[in-house]
């Protein structure tokens, strides 16, 4: 083998070691956060206007459009999505104004008891639809798609 193809080789097997043990991903995640607030630094030292997505601050102007960003950040926040937080938070422009998690599960009826801390509220939601989504009570054909069982 040449110099060149032991290169290549231990460039892939590098590589895929990386990804497997998922680093590769978080670098580039990482860069991309990197990047995304190099650029909004220098918005800001220009003196620019922050693009305003119109849809979504109507949406974060309404209560339940607050509940959900604060959903997404506590999803972000229990799993250590730091980087991911990092180019959310601004994107939404809502650095400060979201409702905390016991806000939001006290809003939501979801007391700390059934709540594990390692668990994103979302979760415990999700859990519960499916919980009330009896599939018993559907018929073959239906628009949901559920058949009986």
């Amino acid at each position: 083998m040449s110099a060149a193809e032991d290169d290549t080789e231990l460039r892939d097997l590098l590589i895929q070691n990386l990804e497997n043990s998922g680093v590769l991903n978080k670098l580039k995640a990482e860069m991309r956060a990197a990047v995304f607030l190099a650029m909004e630094d220098q918005d800001r030292q220009e003196n620019k206007t922050p693009l305003i997505n119109e849809n979504l601050k109507k949406c974060l102007n309404t209560k339940d459009g607050r509940l959900m960003a604060s959903l997404i950040m506590d999803f972000l926040q229990v799993f250590n999505l730091d980087f991911s937080l990092a180019v959310f938070q601004p994107e939404i422009n809502s650095l400060n104004g979201l409702d905390s998690r016991d806000l939001v599960c006290r809003e939501l009826g979801v007391s700390d008891s059934e709540l594990n801390r390692n668990s994103p509220v979302l979760l415990e939601l999700v859990r519960r639809g499916r919980q009330t989504d009896n599939p018993a009570v559907h018929s073959k054909g239906d628009r949901g798609g559920h058949v009986l069982k």
